[in-house]
C-alpha cells in the first residue's frame, strides 16, 4: 500500500470550509484586488502570446524586486512554470541524468524529497538547526556533506527558518570550492520584511557556481490557483534545464502572467506590507483564542503558515489532526515534513494562515474547544 502524502491530504480537505491544510492563498480580496478581477475579461481579450517573452521578463524583474532580489538577466535565465513542484521535477530530472546526489534540508514539504527519490537521487539530510546555530555548527555540517548538490528552502516550510546572509554566503563559498551545485527554494521570501531579506541572486551570480532558484506566487495572491512560478538558472545548467523544461511547457498563459503582474503592482505600492500584516493578524487571532497549553506556535513567524507543537502529554500531532478533522477543521500533521526522521515531527501540526480572518477565528474556536474537552476529560480521570 502506497503511503498517503501531504498533497493528497490537502486534496481531501478541499471540500471543507475550515480547511487550513494547504499553504495556498485563499483570503478575501481587497477592494483593489476585486477591481483587478473585474478587469480580468479585458486582460483575457488583450492577451497575446507574441509579446509573452517580454511580459514574462518584466514580471520576473518586478517580482524579484518585491523581495529585494537583483534581476541579472545576463547571468540567470528565467523559465516560467506551472508550479514550484514542476520546477523541482525538472531539477530532479537533471540531477538523475547527471548521476548526482543531494543534501536536502529537513524538515521540508514532503513532495521535494518524494520527487527526488522517485528519480533515484540519493539523499542526505541537512538538519535546519545546523544552519542557524552559528559558524562553528555550520562548518561542522558542511564537513559532513558528501552529496553533490545542496538543496535549501528559505524561509523553510513548515518552520519559517531563514538561512541568514552570513550562513548563505558560507554555503555558497563551500559549493564553489567543493564544486557543488546549489538549489534554493525561495517561495516564501515575500513574507519577510525588507530588513530581513538579502540578495540571494547577487551572491550567487558573484560566486559563479551552478545553481537554480525556484520562486512561486501561489502562496501569495488569491487568484483561484492561477499563479506564475518560475525558476532562475545559472549559465552552467541552462542548456540541460531548458531541454527538460521544454518537455513540460511551451509557455505560460499570457493571461495568467498579466493577472499576477496586476496583483504584483498592488504589493509594489506598499512594499508587500498588506501581505505580511494579514498573516500577522491571523496569527495573533489564533494565539489569542487557542491556549498555548494545548497548541503552541513553534516557528519563526515568517510564513503564511503556523507550525504548532502539541503540548499535552499522550497526544501526538496525528491524534489531534484526526480529532480536528472529525470536527470539520483540517490541518496537516508533522511527521511527513521530516522525510528522513519522521519521529522528529510527531508532536507537530502545520496550519495555513492565508485565509479569511473569520475562517481562522471559527477554526481556532473549534480547536480551543477540543483542547478544553481533552483537558477536562483528563481532569475527571
Amino acid at each position: 500500500m502506497v503511503e498517503r502524502n501531504l498533497t493528497q491530504e490537502e486534496v481531501d480537505a478541499l471540500p471543507f470550509e475550515l480547511n487550513l491544510s494547504d499553504g495556498h492563498a485563499f483570503r478575501p480580496w481587497t477592494r483593489a484586488e476585486s477591481e483587478i478581477i473585474g478587469d480580468s475579461a479585458r486582460f483575457f481579450r488583450e492577451s497575446d502570446r507574441r509579446g509573452g517573452q517580454e511580459a514574462e521578463a518584466e514580471y520576473i524583474r518586478r517580482y524579484l524586486a518585491l523581495g529585494a532580489q537583483a534581476y541579472i538577466p545576463d547571468h540567470f535565465t528565467g523559465l516560467m512554470s506551472y508550479s514550484a513542484s514542476m520546477a523541482v521535477e525538472i531539477v530532479a530530472n537533471v540531477l538523475r541524468l547527471r548521476g548526482l546526489s543531494a543534501a536536502l534540508i529537513e524538515p521540508c514539504f514532503d513532495n521535494i524529497a518524494d520527487i527526488l527519490r522517485r528519480h533515484r537521487v540519493p539523499l542526505q539530510p541537512i538538519p535546519e538547526t545546523a544552519l542557524t546555530a552559528g559558524p562553528a555548527a555550520l562548518e561542522r555540517l558542511l564537513g559532513t556533506l558528501t552529496a553533490d548538490v545542496i538543496f535549501l528552502v528559505s524561509p523553510n516550510n513548515p518552520t519559517g527558518t531563514v538561512v541568514g546572509e552570513e550562513a548563505f554566503t558560507r554555503i555558497v563559498d563551500h559549493c564553489r570550492t567543493e564544486n557543488k551545485l546549489l538549489v534554493l527554494d525561495g517561495c516564501f521570501r515575500v513574507y519577510l520584511s525588507l530588513d530581513e531579506v538579502y540578495d540571494h541572486y547577487g551572491i550567487l551570480a558573484a560566486s559563479g557556481i551552478d545553481c537554480v532558484v525556484i520562486e512561486d506566487t501561489g502562496k501569495v495572491w488569491p487568484a483561484a490557483e492561477l499563479k506564475a512560478p518560475f525558476l532562475c538558472v545559472s549559465p552552467g545548467l541552462v542548456r540541460e534545464v531548458k531541454a527538460m523544461h521544454s518537455d513540460f511547457l511551451l509557455h505560460l498563459s499570457p493571461f495568467t502572467v498579466r493577472l499576477i503582474t496586476e496583483f504584483l503592482g498592488l504589493a509594489e505600492a506598499d512594499g508587500g506590507r498588506h501581505l505580511r500584516e494579514l498573516v500577522a493578524r491571523n496569527r495573533t487571532l489564533f494565539q489569542s483564542t487557542v491556549p498555548g497549553s494545548f497548541l503552541r506556535t513553534d516557528d519563526t513567524g515568517k510564513l503564511g503558515l503556523a507550525w504548532l507543537k502539541v503540548e499535552m502529554d499522550g497526544l501526538d500531532g496525528e491524534d489531534v489532526r484526526k480529532l480536528l478533522a472529525r470536527r470539520g477543521v483540517h490541518v496537516l500533521s508533522g511527521e511527513r515534513f521530516y522525510w528522513r526522521s519522521p519521529h522528529l515531527g510527531r508532536k507537530h501540526l502545520r496550519m495555513a494562515l492565508l485565509r479569511d480572518p473569520d475562517v481562522i477565528q471559527r477554526a481556532a474556536e473549534v480547536i480551543a474547544d477540543l483542547g478544553a474537552e481533552v483537558a477536562g476529560s483528563r481532569s475527571r480521570r
